[in-house]
């Protein structure tokens, strides 16, 4: 590997190590000197590359990372106030909460969690329960086929799976990290196998993991991060776009699917209607998929995957 290629990973390892501080410390005021000195930069260099590499500028990024994990919780947690969610976020006061989540959403937190929300996917469109189209971050609905819910809806959700509420054990992982489309994460894959075979971190015991950190339903699909992992025992050394991560331990509901690389969309779908009816909802914490072969070795190219989701009673 050129140093040129070296430096980069460097410089993305980084950026990841405060993405990674953001999202673990929401409740708290988080200022650009401490991310800054998080990734070993001087405050004007780490704005200047933060925005380089992800995109948008570092206070924007965690502002929006806090006001969609508001919309998140606003969503699956009925029983908090708004004034508690807007605190669990970092934000200090009502009105500086407010006005910032009307301004990224278009609407209050109020008509926010009063309006349908988003259980199911299909070719990019969101779905209610109830088959009704739902705009995203104050966007106007998808115009869709009016047959749709009397013709293809079922088709949307119901795949033959038994879902199960489990305890996970904690996982401890090494990560490659990917931001954007659910199937560009190959490459990300690819990175991480290419640097933990060499240092005998593969078996053929090896088990790989997805985890989520956004909500499709919030989250724009171009800003989604998702991290290509595999599990490893101890503490291993990492370095460049390599990082580690652990998912804790606790109750999941876990729905295992043997399913064709286009049929992840149903699975999740699958998981979602099982929600609606459960008694249970999403607890915080990470939500990530658990791969049980290599799709390639299967006769009809099948990944055998739990979908893991931690939960909590309603």
């Amino acid at each position: 590997m050129n140093f040129k290629e070296l430096s980069k990973q460097e410089y993305i390892a980084r950026i990841n190590r405060v993405m990674d501080y953001i999202s673990r410390n929401l409740d708290k005021s988080i200022d650009l000197s401490v991310m800054a000195d998080i990734a070993s930069f001087s405050p004007y260099h780490f704005h200047r590359i933060f925005t380089y590499i992800v995109g948008e500028t570092p206070n924007n990024f965690v502002l929006r990372i806090k006001l969609e994990k508001a919309g998140q919780l606003l969503q699956d947690n009925p029983k908090a106030t708004i004034s508690e969610i807007a605190f669990q976020c970092g934000f200090g006061n009502n009105s500086s909460f407010s006005r910032a989540f009307r301004s990224y959403f278009g609407m209050s937190a109020k008509e926010f969690r009063e309006q349908d929300k988003a259980i199911y996917i299909k070719d990019g469109i969101r779905y209610s329960k109830n088959c009704k189209p739902i705009s995203k971050i104050g966007k106007n609905p998808q115009q869709i086929n009016a047959q749709l819910c009397s013709v293809e809806f079922n088709k949307l959700i119901i795949m033959d799976t038994k879902i199960e509420i489990k305890q996970m054990p904690e996982l401890n992982l090494i990560y490659c990290r990917h931001m954007g489309a659910f199937n560009k994460i190959g490459q990300a894959y690819e990175n991480l196998f290419k640097w933990a075979i060499p240092r005998g971190l593969v078996t053929p015991e090896t088990k790989t993991v997805t985890v989520y950190h956004d909500d499709p339903s919030i989250t724009s699909i171009d800003k989604m991060r998702q991290d290509a992992s595999i599990i490893v025992k101890g503490d291993v050394k990492v370095e460049g776009e390599i990082g580690k991560s652990t998912v804790r331990a606790g109750k999941y509901a876990v729905g295992r699917f043997e399913i064709k690389e286009t049929e992840f969309e149903e699975a999740w779908n699958t998981m979602c209607s099982w929600f609606t009816e459960s008694g249970y909802q999403p607890e915080d914490g990470s939500t990530y998929e658990l791969y049980h072969n290599d799709y390639k070795g299967h006769p009809e190219h099948r990944f055998i995957v739990d979908i893991c989701i931690p939960v909590k009673p309603l």
